[in-house]
């Protein structure tokens, strides 16, 4: 009888371990919790990696980092007035990429440009052969 009631016990903290386990969000390296996928990169690190990858000055570098800062906090809006359901979703997110794209033309050149465009092609290629459905 005493061995079944331990080994009760035991089974109730076990289950009790996991479902704790279980409950625990994700956490940042902040420490915010998040949701999902993948956290975002700031602005700050965006700039710096654009900064590398295609060489540009401390003063362009200081543009893109506004920019971007810019435009987080345009797509925060842009995603509480329209949502994935919505018809026009797509070409709001267009219009909003073309627009971002545009600004960042006018920063970085066209030369650094159509780098960037490149190297974005390249990462999404590699993304999409990464998807679980291409695994097959």
């Amino acid at each position: 009888m005493k061995k079944i009631g331990i080994l009760g016990i035991a089974m109730i903290m076990l289950f009790g371990m996991s479902a704790m386990a279980q409950s625990q969000q994700p956490r940042n390296e902040n420490g915010e919790n998040h949701q999902g996928g993948r956290p975002q990169m700031t602005a700050q690190h965006r700039a710096e990696m654009l900064a590398k990858d295609l060489s540009l000055t401390d003063e362009q570098k200081a543009k893109v980092q506004a920019l971007f800062e810019k435009n987080n906090a345009d797509f925060a809006k842009l995603r509480t007035e329209v949502k994935r359901d919505d018809p026009n979703f797509r070409t709001k997110m267009k219009e909003f990429r073309d627009s971002q794209d545009a600004d960042l033309k006018s920063i970085i050149g066209n030369e650094k440009f159509d780098q960037w465009q490149k190297m974005r092609e390249e990462r999404m290629s590699k993304m999409r052969n990464m998807s679980p459905e291409n695994k097959n």
